[in-house]
């Protein structure tokens, strides 16, 4: 995606994360402004599974990321890729993630690992993040049915790519 797009896009997921939001009461500017980059970021599919092992190998799965992070001197990285991972995952995609019986491990997992991250560097983002975690991702699923009506299919990854493809053009 050319930078003009990803900037557009940003601005739509800005819009539509503050929104939804505020129709929940979540007012805090700096966790809107972090879910929509992550948003964006995701919204590449490459971005999904940028972790890989010391063979270069895609790490595909959350048991995968964690052994590699335990395993690993990019800890920090491989964290807040998994909290992210499953923010996006268990919020945009929550049928999914439910139907697959993943739901209760992704918000474990997505709170452990912001934890985690806050660990690091104690950032108050990633404190709120980690500690209301189920809040926030209830609120991407919220904001899911209020911007991206048609996710049900069977492939909601496409469906989602196509729908955000007609906010940037």
């Amino acid at each position: 995606m050319a930078v003009k797009e990803l900037k557009k896009l940003y601005r739509f997921f800005q819009q539509a994360v503050r929104s939804s939001f505020y129709d929940l009461g979540i007012t805090a500017p700096e966790i809107t402004y972090y879910i929509a980059e992550v948003l964006t970021e995701f919204a590449r599919t490459d971005s999904l599974y940028k972790i890989r092992d010391a063979q270069g190998e895609k790490l595909t799965t959350i048991v995968d990321m964690l052994l590699e992070a335990s395993i690993s001197y990019r800890e920090r990285e491989i964290k807040k890729h998994i909290g992210d991972y499953t923010l996006f995952m268990s919020g945009i995609f929550r049928e999914y993630v439910e139907r697959r019986g993943f739901l209760g491990f992704y918000l474990e997992e997505g709170r452990k690992a912001y934890f985690s991250v806050f660990d690091f560097n104690k950032s108050f983002l990633f404190w709120e993040l980690a500690k209301d975690f189920e809040l926030y991702s209830g609120a991407l699923d919220y904001m899911r049915k209020t911007f991206f009506k048609g996710l049900k299919g069977k492939d909601p990854f496409s469906d989602f790519a196509y729908q955000i493809s007609k906010y940037i053009h």
